[in-house]
């Protein structure tokens, strides 16, 4: 077979021909898979697009034979901590990680791959990681700190392809070639979605014979805008730059979510995968940052606690295990991921980890969640079934009735006093947990209040 020469950072390296997996081992558990989207609006799902454009049958699909969830959160309105939550299955705010520039991940944290891999998992990822060293963060750490401590691979992955676009830290390429000394710098010019999903394909196919977790981190529909001419044709109604590349994008997603649902359909591993699909946060809308992504008919975008910043499209299937076809409305959370994973690899449960296992929610067997928090720079809030309070750093606070007013159009503060009291000290309990305790004090940034006043929450 011939070997693909990639460029490295200091040269060129000749890979190995592709790997295949060891025989079979008598192992029941089932393999995981995991698709994370970047500043993925909640309207830009087909199967709840309330404009019919979003463009995504496979992963309609998906919801139509498994779950689902119509209330399905994340635990920040931003990349970074919305990793870290879904990562460890922790409140994020517990361990200090509160926004992008608070990161790195601290290595003696316990992810779930690192879980899963101690437990005999094979664990890969491709694709945006967004917990390691950056020129956010970078200036927090000790001078001359080995920054390979915050990668993907020091972190639970025994294979990855970690990167944004077009360069990756790699121990395999995209094409399945084994990289001698890996994990290295290489170059790949294909378009970044495609470009991880053929990653991923691969690794289905080296692992096959064990049970494995497939983190795919898409970067995208986040800026920089790109897509491929032909994905762009399947839009021609759509004028609006921006709005038709983002409908492009979300559909080469699609695309990957059908042809890694073949790979696992050609390894007979259909029916004994668990596959979870969700954004790490709301899409930007305001003029400046706008990605073309929508979260229509929610209020608000990345960068609030209102639903627009923090509900996300988000479906779970798992044949036999769950009912299909439904369209579950109670509270669902990101901190559920590995939760749910840990029980169905048959490990332990954890005290310390935050979720639910939504297979027995689902199931019946145990109550739906009575209430969930966030607390993100100047921002905290807390939503019960009924009702969602936010309450800013500069003292304004808002109350939305859910039962009447689903999309946070009217603030009910002033009818609901006591209801607002008694939300606001729950919060207020909840973030004494939290590193630094407490809820935000000191004013709003310039960002937040530009957001709040753009979406008319004066």
């Amino acid at each position: 077979m011939r070997c693909a020469l990639y460029v490295l950072l200091f040269g060129l390296v000749a890979c190995t021909q592709t790997e295949e997996g060891p025989p079979r081992e008598e192992d029941p558990r089932p393999s995981i898979v995991v698709f994370f989207t970047d500043d993925h609006g909640y309207a830009d799902l087909g199967i709840q697009s309330p404009d019919g454009l979003a463009l995504t049958p496979h992963t309609d699909a998906l919801a139509r034979e498994g779950v689902r969830m119509v209330h399905g959160y994340v635990t920040a309105p931003q990349c970074a901590p919305s990793r870290a939550g879904l990562l460890t299955g922790i409140y994020q705010g517990r361990f200090g990680f509160e926004s992008n520039r608070d990161g790195p991940l601290a290595p003696e944290l316990h992810t779930l791959a690192e879980r899963l891999q101690e437990a005999g998992y094979r664990t890969g990822m491709a694709g945006k990681w967004h917990l390691g060293v950056d020129q956010n963060n970078r200036e927090r750490l000790p001078a001359g700190v080995d920054e390979s401590r915050y990668t993907a691979a020091a972190q639970g992955f025994d294979e990855i392809f970690e990167g944004q676009s077009r360069q990756f830290l790699a121990t395999h390429t995209a094409d399945g070639q084994r990289i001698s000394g890996g994990p290295r710098l290489i170059q790949d010019e294909r378009f970044r979605i495609d470009a991880a999903t053929e990653w991923g394909l691969h690794f289905i196919r080296r692992n096959a014979q064990r049970p494995f977790l497939l983190y795919l981190p898409y970067f995208a529909p986040h800026v920089p805008l790109e897509a491929p001419q032909a994905d762009l044709d399947l839009f021609p109604g759509v004028e609006e730059e921006n709005r038709r590349t983002a409908l492009a994008m979300i559909h080469a997603m699609d695309r990957g979510v059908g042809r890694i649902r073949e790979a696992l359909a050609a390894a007979g591993l259909s029916q004994n995968t668990l596959i979870v699909y969700l954004g790490d946060n709301g899409a930007p809308i305001t003029p400046t940052v706008a990605n073309g992504s929508l979260n229509t008919p929610l209020r608000g975008e990345k960068g609030m606690l209102t639903d627009g910043g923090i509900r996300v499209p988000y479906v779970l299937h798992w044949p036999g295990q769950i009912a299909a076809g439904q369209a579950y409305s109670g509270l669902v959370s990101s901190l559920d991921i590995a939760t749910t994973v840990l029980a169905a690899a048959d490990l332990p449960a954890d005290p310390q980890l935050d979720g639910l296992d939504l297979r027995a929610l689902l199931q019946g067997g145990i109550p739906p969640r009575e209430a969930l928090y966030w607390r993100w720079m100047s921002q905290a809030a807390i939503r019960s079934p009924d009702w969602k309070f936010i309450r800013l750093g500069d003292g304004r606070r808002f109350l939305f009735d859910l039962r009447e007013d689903a999309a946070e159009g009217e603030n009910v503060l002033e009818q609901f006093p006591e209801q607002a009291a008694a939300l606001e000290q729950q919060l207020q309990s909840w973030a004494e947990g939290l590193q630094p305790p407490g809820l935000p004090e000191a004013g709003i940034s310039q960002m937040e209040s530009g957001f709040y006043s753009f979406h008319g929450l004066n």
